[in-house]
């Protein structure tokens, strides 16, 4: 597939976002991703959050010009298949992605990430990462939505392959504008570290109280460089995503009537 007509440089990153990357950290307390239906009906501004445990919350707020919440949806379990799709995203940061399920028959786009695992690689700054994020039902993360076309919830969790730990909980909560979308992405990173083995976990979990130690794999610089990735992948994607999703759904249905949580 000739992608090349959606593959964009990345521009400049607006005003609003950089005045937020220059912000200081803020040291608080925050609520996890249990309470994200709480936390989106908050008024939480941008920023990075740094609690007393040396974890962090993100947020970060993208004007997302024509661009649709059913689209977003569209996109997930558009790019998960295919690496040159995953670097139309973030074209100098993202490396590759797969997946090990086919889920291209199923109904809905939902249906078709919603539980599935991408393993990708990429640079968060300059630190390359290998992950592996599973896509979750928003119901883990405290929603408890009626169906509707004018938002949408993209839930995740991130493993560090290289470890074997759960790193981080993703939330893109995306609404309908005059003009198109308002995505408000949301990180909690290292407040829940996990590793599957029971005596490893135990391990990991000890060292996640230790501050000096945790900071060496969960860091400032770390959640800086993730608040600059996303607000560089979301404005770059709201600049190709309208005219991509028109030209691969032109023969179908242009909505699937998605966007619904």
């Amino acid at each position: 597939m000739d992608l090349s007509k959606y593959t964009l440089p990345l521009t400049k990153l607006p005003p609003s976002a950089l005045e937020v990357l220059n912000q200081e950290l803020i040291q608080q307390e925050f609520l996890d991703y249990r309470h994200s239906n709480e936390i989106v009906n908050s008024d939480t501004r941008d920023g990075i959050y740094k609690d007393k445990e040396g974890s962090y919350f993100i947020k970060c707020t993208s004007n997302m010009l024509s661009v649709e919440p059913a689209m977003i949806d569209w996109w997930f379990a558009w790019f998960l298949p295919e690496s040159d799709r995953y670097k139309l995203w973030h074209p100098s940061d993202h490396v590759s992605a797969k997946i090990l399920q086919d889920r291209s028959e199923l109904k809905t786009d939902k249906e078709r990430y919603i539980g599935i695992s991408s393993y990708v690689d990429e640079y968060i700054g300059n630190r390359y990462s290998r992950l592996c994020i599973t896509f979750l039902d928003p119901k883990d993360f405290g929603f408890n939505l009626v169906q509707k076309k004018s938002f949408t919830a993209i839930c995740a969790e991130v493993i560090d392959m290289e470890k074997a730990i759960k790193i981080a909980n993703i939330l893109h909560y995306v609404e309908s504008t005059e003009d198109g979308s308002v995505m408000k992405s949301h990180f909690w990173l290292g407040n829940n570290l996990q590793h599957q083995n029971k005596l490893v976990n135990l391990l990991v979990r000890s060292f996640s109280k230790i501050k000096k130690l945790k900071g060496f794999f969960i860091n400032d610089v770390l959640a800086i460089n993730l608040l600059k990735h996303c607000f560089e992948e979301m404005n770059h994607l709201s600049l190709f995503l309208p005219e991509l999703y028109k030209d691969m759904t032109r023969s179908s249905n242009p909505l699937n009537k998605e966007g619904e949580i």
